[in-house]
């Protein structure tokens, strides 16, 4: 199995090594580890290679962090330039939903352009966006990439209408699910509709969950738990799921058996 999207440098994990080593136990073979700004995207690469063919970073610029200004913008596009054979994507990127920088109009058209630079280097350089475009911005996003000609990106923790979710399926990109599969009646109507080669899982670590996760540490090895409760939804086998799930992210970030 393979933990799509999980951030490992953040604060909640001082010392990865356990998460890691827990996630290998549990039948995790890889982790995404997206970066969200220049501190974040120095902390996974590092990671990446204190544990090749574990842990894979991607370089990004979370769009709901309205304290990075645009030298960090161009710090993280110099980064991914640089970086371009140690990273598998361009990653955490999208458009902003949350809080008040969100309404703000301005901000929005500016986290428009932003994205659209991130997906053009993204396709030059022939990576995979992993995209944050919840609720009602995943049509707007989906829109930026699709002009930016990329061809291989995921919408993480997707949120949005069925109109929107089977354009992005359409277009041939991915969608990945996390824990609330297993307890959401939202992410239980996706796992039936996605299919089997469009889907990927993720933890979004150290994100907490509700559900028999409650009051648990968010780590790498409850991906197993995601994979079960698609398999019992979509009357497969547990193996069957792993197996699929797995060679969709391979496919999608280019990880090697």
């Amino acid at each position: 199995m393979i933990d799509s999207h999980v951030h490992l440098d953040a604060d909640q994990y001082p010392d990865p090594s356990g998460a890691i080593k827990r996630a290998l136990e549990a039948g995790v073979t890889a982790m995404v580890a997206p970066g969200v700004g220049p501190a974040s995207n120095r902390r996974v690469i590092e990671l990446g290679r204190r544990y090749p063919g574990v842990v894979y970073p991607a370089v990004g610029f979370h769009p709901e962090d309205f304290e990075h200004g645009e030298h960090d913008v161009l710090e993280a596009l110099e980064t991914i330039a640089r970086e371009r054979d140690s990273i598998c994507a361009v990653g955490e990127v999208g458009l902003p939903w949350y809080g008040t920088g969100a309404a703000d109009a301005a901000a929005r058209d500016a986290a428009k352009l932003r994205l659209a630079r991130f997906a053009k280097l993204a396709a030059a350089m022939d990576l995979p966006l992993i995209l944050h475009a919840p609720h009602g911005c995943a049509g707007e996003a989906l829109a930026i990439i699709v002009e930016a000609k990329v061809t291989r990106a995921v919408f993480h923790w997707h949120k949005s209408d069925e109109q929107t979710t089977r354009a992005i399926l359409n277009a041939g990109y991915f969608i990945s699910l996390t824990p609330e599969v297993a307890y959401r009646e939202r992410d239980r109507d996706l796992a039936r509709m996605i299919p089997a080669d469009r889907m990927i899982v993720e933890t979004d670590g150290p994100w907490p969950y509700g559900g028999q996760f409650a009051g648990r540490l968010t780590e790498p090895a409850m991906i197993k738990d995601v994979v079960a409760a698609i398999a019992h939804l979509r009357c497969a086998t547990f193996d069957e799921i792993a197996e699929s799930t797995t060679a969709n992210a391979r496919a999608l970030f280019g990880i090697k058996e």
